[in-house]
């Protein structure tokens, strides 16, 4: 089974026309033969916007997920992102850690891994699942018509990486994640750097041009 996982993030910055948005959608890609992962490759796609970020990178990922083919993996909230008008992919898990604090209050289950799923809006089913005891809990959105029990022995079997922090949750996801932070990151020190020094100049000239300018009327 080919599978790809989508997920963005973003850095803002100020210019002297103002706020700005670099924005990073990493996708990741692999393999499921089995229960073994087995890493494709990786691809990165970057925008720097004066539009609202958040919105950009929304865009930006259900942009790069339509174009993929086989199953998609995106931390993202489905069945809000249908209410923003946004196209679905074909075959997609959104998987995401924050939901609302009385659901999760209701979902204490012993014995993981555990799927619950349920049918919530039009053609996508929600759910929660725990994959493992020390683990988070997840709220889970598909427009898979899989049976539950697949689609858990699914994300279970992308769930047993040895690292620590991807441990009962979904490797490919975390690698993505990671992958669109570590750009963001490396572009955010270089675009502080550089758009600080242009500030800094910009403002330095300007008190200098207005210093000038009122020494000139006094003078008058």
């Amino acid at each position: 089974m080919e599978i790809s996982a989508v997920d963005g993030s973003l850095h803002d910055f100020f210019t002297e026309e103002g706020k700005k948005s670099y924005v990073v959608v990493a996708t990741v890609f692999f393999r499921l033969k089995g229960s073994r992962l087995v890493y494709l490759g990786s691809r990165i796609k970057e925008a720097v916007s004066n539009e609202d970020g958040e919105e950009v990178m929304r865009r930006m990922e259900y942009e790069e997920a339509n174009s993929l083919s086989g199953l998609l993996l995106m931390d993202r909230k489905i069945t809000m992102d249908m209410s923003l008008g946004l196209s679905i992919p074909h075959a997609v898990i959104g998987i995401v850690k924050d939901f609302d604090q009385k659901e999760r209050s209701s979902l204490n289950i012993p014995n993981p891994p555990w799927l619950l799923m349920s049918q919530l809006q039009g053609p996508v089913s929600t759910g929660y699942i725990k994959l493992a005891t020390h683990g988070w809990t997840f709220r889970v959105e598909t427009n898979l018509k899989w049976d539950p029990e697949r689609i858990l022995a699914l994300l279970y079997a992308m769930s047993r990486e040895p690292i620590p922090e991807a441990f009962g949750y979904n490797y490919p996801l975390f690698l993505a994640d990671k992958m669109a932070k570590f750009y963001r990151d490396r572009a955010k020190r270089t675009l502080d750097f550089l758009y600080t020094k242009e500030l800094v100049r910009y403002r330095t000239f300007r008190s200098i041009v207005e210093g000038k300018r009122r020494s000139w009327n006094l003078n008058r």
